[in-house]
């Protein structure tokens, strides 16, 4: 492919385009995946940043880094973030974290350079003659650091994806000159600010430029020049023709090319596909054969976007409204309904019912409030005995004023971790829903 085609790889050619012609170029608004592969990676906790050196500023800059790469993830909305003194707390009692995170997202910063030095030059002013010296400080520096996620199921890592990056200050008035840390900060905020690439597909602007025709002949040149004159309009479509009327006639690769870039950009992949095998079979051009190379790399990215990454609500999203469907189906009309969290695991689990609740008072279900003082107690009685009953559940959800009880744990880990749920109908003392092993419950 010619040097001036743009050769960046395209994941996923979004359904609603951006589509712009600056001069011979055609800009798409494009997703693609990150540089970790972190498809089915919804629950992280970022964990402090190490550091090889034990000075200040070393442990400063990886507190910075901490903070700043918190901010920016929890900024994509894409990752449930759970605090990483959690996940220290169950290290201690040397627990299993992976029924809280799915993964660990931490670091090392492994090199700071911090350099000074001074530069003089001589200046002469024109009315007096006098020549003096004048001292510039300087100072550069330069920090390295990594990042990674390390997969709670089997300790397995992700990454790491390694940055550096260096600056530099200078100042006639040393006690001006920036500080280091100031500087040291500033590349870190540098380095960090495209971490979505890295950890979650994203959108960037790419660029498409048409092949133009370089031969002698007039009329092929003007019947390009006109063509692109239509995708410099934005008649993408009309431009089109265009281009196939001129590679039918004259067997044009450029014009080929053409083609295929504006069938990408009206979101026809397929069809360009197509288009250029017909191309290649003719002609055998190299540059075909890679176009074709290129966009079959596009379907192939495009389904695994699909696969990995399509559905943007997490899985624990996905089990409660599936939860929440099953449980209105099961209760009875004008329910008052009082949801019990049976598991260890809270911050699941309280993500689960959140999502429930919300959904319930949406569509107008009853819900016990959580702060029914005889609801407390009487959970908080039945808790400390280490064994609740369905009578025992029955008692409590009398107390509270409830006319049915949904009961919500978890059980197994990792791949077969599921919600476990029961709905007990109060008047009558019997369970009237129980969840399966089915994949529909599923964390």
């Amino acid at each position: 492919m010619r040097k001036n085609i743009c050769k960046a790889a395209v994941l996923l050619v979004l359904p609603v385009l951006i589509l712009t012609a600056c001069g011979h170029t055609i800009r798409l608004q494009v997703e693609r995946t990150p540089t970790m592969n972190t498809a089915g990676i919804r629950r992280i906790a970022i964990m402090p940043f190490g550091t090889t050196a034990s000075h200040n500023v070393s442990r400063e800059m990886a507190q910075y880094v901490t903070a700043t790469a918190t901010s920016r993830i929890q900024a994509l909305n894409h990752f449930t973030l759970v605090d990483h003194t959690v996940i220290e707390q169950l290290r201690r009692r040397n627990e299993s974290i992976e029924g809280h995170v799915d993964a660990l997202f931490t670091g090392q910063v492994t090199r700071i350079d911090v350099r000074d030095n001074t530069s003089q030059r001589q200046v002469t002013d024109r009315s007096t003659g006098q020549t003096r010296t004048i001292t510039t400080f300087h100072r550069e520096v330069e920090i390295e650091f990594n990042y990674y996620f390390t997969q709670a199921r089997d300790g397995s890592l992700i990454g790491p994806v390694s940055k550096r990056g260096s600056t530099r200050a200078s100042n006639e008035d040393r006690n001006a000159l920036t500080s280091s840390t100031v500087l040291l900060r500033s590349v870190i905020d540098s380095q960090l600010r495209l971490i979505d690439r890295d950890v979650v597909p994203h959108i960037v602007i790419e660029s498409r430029r048409l092949a133009r025709e370089s031969s002698r002949d007039k009329d092929l040149k003007a019947l390009m020049k006109d063509a692109e004159s239509q995708v410099r309009s934005g008649s993408y479509k009309i431009a089109l023709e265009s281009y196939l009327g001129i590679y039918r006639r004259y067997k044009n690769i450029a014009a080929a090319q053409n083609v295929s870039i504006l069938y990408e950009a009206l979101g026809e992949i397929p069809v360009a596909i197509d288009f250029l095998q017909g191309v290649f079979s003719e002609t055998g051009n190299l540059r075909v054969r890679d176009d074709i190379t290129r966009l079959n790399r596009i379907l192939q990215d495009r389904a695994t976007i699909a696969a990995d990454f399509g559905d943007a609500r997490s899985q624990i999203e996905k089990v409660a409204a599936h939860a929440s469907e099953e449980i209105r189906k099961a209760i009875p009309q004008n329910a008052r309904v009082w949801i019990y969290n049976n598991s260890a695991n809270d911050n699941m689990i309280a993500a689960v019912i959140d999502n429930i609740t919300a959904d319930f008072i949406r569509r107008g279900v009853g819900i016990v409030d959580r702060e029914n003082t005889a609801l407390i107690e009487a959970e908080q009685r039945y808790q400390m005995s280490g064994y609740v009953s369905d009578n025992d559940f029955v008692s409590i959800g009398n107390a509270a004023g409830a006319s049915t009880i949904v009961v919500i744990g978890i059980t197994g880990t990792g791949a077969v971790r599921r919600l476990q749920l029961r709905v007990l109908d109060i008047e009558r003392g019997i369970p009237i829903l129980q969840s399966d092993t089915s994949e529909a419950w599923r964390l």
